[in-house]
């Protein structure tokens, strides 16, 4: 090779490895979501292709048997945003700062758990009677509010829902990692 080639070469490398980089990096971060939507849809046709394999095995199995690859994309991503939102205070089995979750699409409706992600001290505010117990039991401590839309909301409550069912018992084949 020339020289006139490597200095031209060089720079070209530079900048490719700049690029590199930083995609690896926004992707590492979260700033960059199409491999992750990527990798989300190819976890949730991976469960959904686990539910089915379950409900072929096992009849007698009520999760897998009402899990619907919808739900099980919407629990994948649900998985995703509880751990970058909610794992800090919530588990879905045990009390950590905040309450556990197991069952909370059977104590609360979704049109009030929305209201109550979004800013939980707006809802305490207006007397709400759920709310202000919560509030009590808790040592008055205040969650956070989030700037989650309410189908990401929804997601999270479905990833909830399915975790819920899985450790109730009624299957490990749809509990997600």
């Amino acid at each position: 090779m020339s020289h006139f080639s490597l200095k031209m070469m060089f720079p070209l490398l530079v900048v490719l490895l700049v690029f590199v980089t930083g995609g690896v990096f926004f992707a590492a971060t979260g700033l960059v979501t199409p491999l992750a939507d990527a990798a989300n849809a190819t976890a949730a046709k991976a469960a959904a292709d686990t539910v089915a394999n379950a409900s072929l095995a096992s009849d007698s199995n009520a999760v897998v048997q009402a899990a619907s690859p919808e739900e099980l994309e919407a629990a994948v991503a649900g998985e995703t945003l509880f751990k970058g939102n909610c794992a800090q205070c919530h588990a879905v089995q045990d009390v950590v700062v905040g309450p556990a979750l197991a069952g909370l699409h059977e104590r609360r409706p979704v049109s009030w758990l929305i209201p109550w992600i979004k800013n939980s001290s707006k809802v305490v505010a207006s007397g709400d009677e759920y709310a202000v117990k919560l509030y009590n039991q808790y040592q008055k401590q205040q969650m956070p509010s989030f700037q989650l839309s309410d189908e990401e909301i929804t997601a999270i409550l479905t990833y909830i829902k399915v975790q819920s069912n899985a450790a109730s018992g009624a299957t490990s084949a749809v509990a997600l990692n």
